[in-house]
Protein backbone atom coordinates (compact mmCIF):
# COMPACT_ATOMS: atom_id res chain seq x y z
CA UNK A 1 0.00 0.00 0.00
CA UNK A 2 1.27 3.39 -1.03
CA UNK A 3 1.72 5.60 1.63
CA UNK A 4 2.39 9.64 1.54
CA UNK A 5 4.02 11.58 4.64
CA UNK A 6 2.84 14.67 5.45
CA UNK A 7 3.53 17.01 8.50
CA UNK A 8 1.49 19.34 9.72
CA UNK A 9 -1.83 17.90 9.03
CA UNK A 10 -2.15 19.22 5.45
CA UNK A 11 -6.56 20.32 6.35
CA UNK A 12 -8.51 22.10 8.54
CA UNK A 13 -12.15 22.90 8.08
CA UNK A 14 -13.80 25.18 6.36
CA UNK A 15 -14.80 29.33 7.91
CA UNK A 16 -18.48 27.81 7.24
CA UNK A 17 -18.11 24.64 8.82
CA UNK A 18 -18.90 23.68 13.29
CA UNK A 19 -17.56 20.66 14.67
CA UNK A 20 -18.10 18.95 17.91
CA UNK A 21 -17.66 15.34 19.43
CA UNK A 22 -20.78 14.15 20.77
CA UNK A 23 -20.39 10.46 22.62
CA UNK A 24 -18.42 8.48 19.78
CA UNK A 25 -19.06 10.50 17.11
CA UNK A 26 -18.52 13.90 15.57
CA UNK A 27 -21.04 16.06 14.04
CA UNK A 28 -19.97 18.82 11.42
CA UNK A 29 -22.56 21.42 10.64
CA UNK A 30 -22.59 23.33 7.18
CA UNK A 31 -23.77 26.81 7.90
CA UNK A 32 -24.04 27.33 4.03
CA UNK A 33 -26.08 24.74 3.37
CA UNK A 34 -27.70 24.34 6.74
CA UNK A 35 -26.95 20.30 6.85
CA UNK A 36 -25.66 18.38 9.12
CA UNK A 37 -23.10 15.53 8.59
CA UNK A 38 -21.70 12.73 11.08
CA UNK A 39 -18.88 10.57 11.43
CA UNK A 40 -18.22 7.12 13.69
CA UNK A 41 -15.81 4.41 13.77
CA UNK A 42 -12.50 4.22 11.90
CA UNK A 43 -13.80 7.46 10.11
CA UNK A 44 -12.70 8.96 13.15
CA UNK A 45 -9.37 8.40 13.63
CA UNK A 46 -8.63 8.45 10.08
CA UNK A 47 -9.79 12.18 9.87
CA UNK A 48 -8.27 13.23 12.42
CA UNK A 49 -4.49 12.20 11.19
CA UNK A 50 -4.99 14.76 8.34
CA UNK A 51 -7.70 17.79 9.63
CA UNK A 52 -5.77 19.67 12.20
CA UNK A 53 -8.44 20.76 14.32
CA UNK A 54 -10.55 18.14 13.62
CA UNK A 55 -12.83 17.44 17.45
CA UNK A 56 -11.09 13.74 17.70
CA UNK A 57 -7.90 14.18 17.01
CA UNK A 58 -5.91 10.97 16.33
CA UNK A 59 -2.49 10.44 18.30
CA UNK A 60 0.47 10.31 15.69
CA UNK A 61 4.11 11.08 15.93
CA UNK A 62 5.99 13.74 13.50
CA UNK A 63 4.97 12.44 10.65
CA UNK A 64 1.26 11.78 9.35
CA UNK A 65 0.09 8.87 6.81
CA UNK A 66 -2.50 9.53 4.13
CA UNK A 67 -3.11 6.06 2.71
CA UNK A 68 -5.48 5.84 -0.36
CA UNK A 69 -8.03 4.86 3.00
CA UNK A 70 -8.00 8.35 4.17
CA UNK A 71 -8.08 10.03 1.04
CA UNK A 72 -11.33 8.11 0.19
CA UNK A 73 -12.92 9.31 3.05
CA UNK A 74 -11.40 12.92 3.06
CA UNK A 75 -12.73 12.87 -0.52
CA UNK A 76 -16.48 13.39 0.21
CA UNK A 77 -15.45 16.36 2.37
CA UNK A 78 -13.27 18.18 -0.36
CA UNK A 79 -16.15 17.62 -3.11
CA UNK A 80 -18.83 19.72 -0.91
CA UNK A 81 -15.81 22.13 0.07
CA UNK A 82 -15.77 21.61 3.66
CA UNK A 83 -12.35 21.71 3.92
CA UNK A 84 -9.41 24.60 3.07
CA UNK A 85 -6.07 23.74 2.94
CA UNK A 86 -4.32 24.76 6.91
CA UNK A 87 -3.18 27.82 8.07
CA UNK A 88 -2.38 28.93 11.68
CA UNK A 89 -3.73 29.56 14.40
CA UNK A 90 -6.01 26.64 14.94
CA UNK A 91 -8.82 27.73 15.82
CA UNK A 92 -10.46 26.64 18.74
CA UNK A 93 -13.57 25.07 19.46
CA UNK A 94 -17.03 26.56 20.83
CA UNK A 95 -16.29 27.37 24.60
CA UNK A 96 -19.45 28.28 27.24
CA UNK A 97 -19.61 28.19 30.91
CA UNK A 98 -21.52 24.91 32.19
CA UNK A 99 -25.25 25.92 32.57
CA UNK A 100 -26.14 26.38 35.86
CA UNK A 101 -29.58 28.01 36.24
CA UNK A 102 -32.17 29.62 33.71
CA UNK A 103 -34.62 32.31 33.74
CA UNK A 104 -38.06 31.93 35.11
CA UNK A 105 -40.46 34.55 33.80
CA UNK A 106 -43.26 34.56 36.00
CA UNK A 107 -40.49 34.81 38.92
CA UNK A 108 -42.01 39.02 39.29
CA UNK A 109 -45.58 38.94 39.17
CA UNK A 110 -45.99 42.41 40.04
CA UNK A 111 -44.22 43.45 37.75
CA UNK A 112 -45.97 46.28 35.66
CA UNK A 113 -47.77 45.88 32.27
CA UNK A 114 -45.33 45.85 29.46
CA UNK A 115 -45.13 49.65 27.54
CA UNK A 116 -45.67 50.26 24.12
CA UNK A 117 -42.10 50.78 22.94
CA UNK A 118 -41.56 47.10 24.16
CA UNK A 119 -44.23 45.46 22.10
CA UNK A 120 -42.86 47.14 18.96
CA UNK A 121 -39.70 46.05 19.90
CA UNK A 122 -40.39 42.31 20.10
CA UNK A 123 -42.64 42.90 16.62
CA UNK A 124 -39.32 44.39 15.55
CA UNK A 125 -37.59 41.85 16.50
CA UNK A 126 -39.67 38.56 15.49
CA UNK A 127 -40.27 39.96 12.06
CA UNK A 128 -36.51 39.93 11.31
CA UNK A 129 -35.60 36.69 13.18
CA UNK A 130 -38.04 35.33 10.45
CA UNK A 131 -37.01 37.02 7.43
CA UNK A 132 -33.36 35.80 8.72
CA UNK A 133 -34.32 32.03 8.36
CA UNK A 134 -36.50 32.54 5.21
CA UNK A 135 -33.59 34.24 3.19
CA UNK A 136 -30.23 33.40 4.66
CA UNK A 137 -27.94 30.85 5.45
CA UNK A 138 -26.64 30.18 8.86
CA UNK A 139 -23.92 31.54 7.75
CA UNK A 140 -25.26 34.12 7.00
CA UNK A 141 -27.32 34.49 10.04
CA UNK A 142 -24.36 34.16 12.28
CA UNK A 143 -22.42 37.08 10.81
CA UNK A 144 -25.78 39.69 11.49
CA UNK A 145 -25.85 38.39 15.08
CA UNK A 146 -22.24 39.31 15.04
CA UNK A 147 -22.61 42.50 14.10
CA UNK A 148 -24.96 43.37 16.10
CA UNK A 149 -22.71 43.56 18.53
CA UNK A 150 -20.02 46.63 19.66
CA UNK A 151 -17.07 45.66 18.60
CA UNK A 152 -15.61 47.81 21.65
CA UNK A 153 -17.62 45.78 23.81
CA UNK A 154 -15.72 42.46 25.28
CA UNK A 155 -18.06 41.33 28.18
CA UNK A 156 -20.82 38.42 27.85
CA UNK A 157 -23.69 41.13 27.43
CA UNK A 158 -22.57 44.00 29.06
CA UNK A 159 -25.56 44.08 31.62
CA UNK A 160 -26.13 43.44 35.28
CA UNK A 161 -27.53 40.08 35.66
CA UNK A 162 -30.95 41.75 37.56
CA UNK A 163 -31.58 44.09 34.11
CA UNK A 164 -30.78 40.91 31.82
CA UNK A 165 -33.07 38.81 33.74
CA UNK A 166 -35.82 42.20 33.90
CA UNK A 167 -35.44 42.13 29.94
CA UNK A 168 -35.58 38.44 29.11
CA UNK A 169 -38.76 38.46 31.55
CA UNK A 170 -40.63 41.24 29.51
CA UNK A 171 -39.65 39.17 26.02
CA UNK A 172 -41.45 35.53 27.78
CA UNK A 173 -44.45 37.55 28.93
CA UNK A 174 -45.20 39.53 25.75
CA UNK A 175 -43.85 36.72 23.53
CA UNK A 176 -47.11 34.54 23.46
CA UNK A 177 -49.08 37.50 21.72
CA UNK A 178 -47.19 37.33 18.71
CA UNK A 179 -46.02 34.17 18.37
CA UNK A 180 -45.11 30.32 20.04
CA UNK A 181 -42.14 29.09 20.31
CA UNK A 182 -43.29 25.22 20.20
CA UNK A 183 -40.68 23.63 18.03
CA UNK A 184 -39.33 27.16 16.76
CA UNK A 185 -36.46 27.07 19.00
CA UNK A 186 -34.10 29.15 16.32
CA UNK A 187 -36.76 32.01 15.72
CA UNK A 188 -37.50 32.38 19.02
CA UNK A 189 -33.94 32.77 19.87
CA UNK A 190 -32.88 35.10 17.06
CA UNK A 191 -35.67 36.80 18.21
CA UNK A 192 -34.63 37.23 21.40
CA UNK A 193 -31.25 37.78 20.32
CA UNK A 194 -32.39 40.94 18.42
CA UNK A 195 -35.04 42.04 21.48
CA UNK A 196 -32.27 42.21 23.80
CA UNK A 197 -29.53 44.00 21.26
CA UNK A 198 -32.03 46.68 21.15
CA UNK A 199 -31.46 46.94 24.86
CA UNK A 200 -27.84 47.07 24.41
CA UNK A 201 -27.39 43.73 26.14
CA UNK A 202 -25.54 40.69 23.63
CA UNK A 203 -25.32 37.34 25.33
CA UNK A 204 -24.71 34.28 22.77
CA UNK A 205 -26.87 32.52 20.37
CA UNK A 206 -26.25 29.03 20.71
CA UNK A 207 -26.83 25.86 18.14
CA UNK A 208 -26.44 22.07 20.05
CA UNK A 209 -26.94 18.85 18.74
CA UNK A 210 -27.24 15.27 20.37
CA UNK A 211 -27.46 11.57 18.76
CA UNK A 212 -29.45 8.40 19.84
CA UNK A 213 -31.76 10.13 17.91
CA UNK A 214 -29.82 12.94 16.76
CA UNK A 215 -31.52 16.16 17.28
CA UNK A 216 -30.71 19.95 17.26
CA UNK A 217 -31.73 22.79 19.61
CA UNK A 218 -30.69 26.57 19.79
CA UNK A 219 -31.10 28.79 22.73
CA UNK A 220 -29.62 32.08 24.54
CA UNK A 221 -27.19 32.03 26.86
CA UNK A 222 -25.44 34.48 29.29
CA UNK A 223 -22.10 32.85 31.16
CA UNK A 224 -24.15 29.95 32.88
CA UNK A 225 -27.85 31.56 32.38
CA UNK A 226 -30.00 29.82 29.96
CA UNK A 227 -32.60 32.83 29.10
CA UNK A 228 -35.22 31.20 26.88
CA UNK A 229 -35.07 27.60 28.07
CA UNK A 230 -34.65 24.91 30.85
CA UNK A 231 -30.96 24.61 31.92
CA UNK A 232 -31.49 20.68 32.59
CA UNK A 233 -32.61 20.69 28.94
CA UNK A 234 -29.96 22.42 27.50
CA UNK A 235 -27.80 20.17 29.21
CA UNK A 236 -28.63 17.38 27.17
CA UNK A 237 -26.84 18.84 24.09
CA UNK A 238 -23.39 19.59 22.95
CA UNK A 239 -22.98 23.26 21.36
CA UNK A 240 -21.98 23.34 17.92
CA UNK A 241 -22.62 26.89 16.73
CA UNK A 242 -22.09 29.67 19.66
CA UNK A 243 -22.32 33.05 18.58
Amino acid sequence: MQRIHASPPPYQLADHVRACRVDEQVLLLDMRRNKYLGFAGSQLDALGQVIVDWPCPAAHGNALTLSPATTERLQPLLDQRLLSQARMPRRTGPLLPEVLDCVDPYADLARPPAAVREVLCLAWAAAGAAFWLRRLSLADIASRVARLRPHSRSTDDGASTAALRDAVSAYMRLRPFLFTAHDKCLHDSLTLIRFLARRGMFPAWVIGVRTRPFAAHSWVQSDGLVLNDVHEHVRTYTPILVV
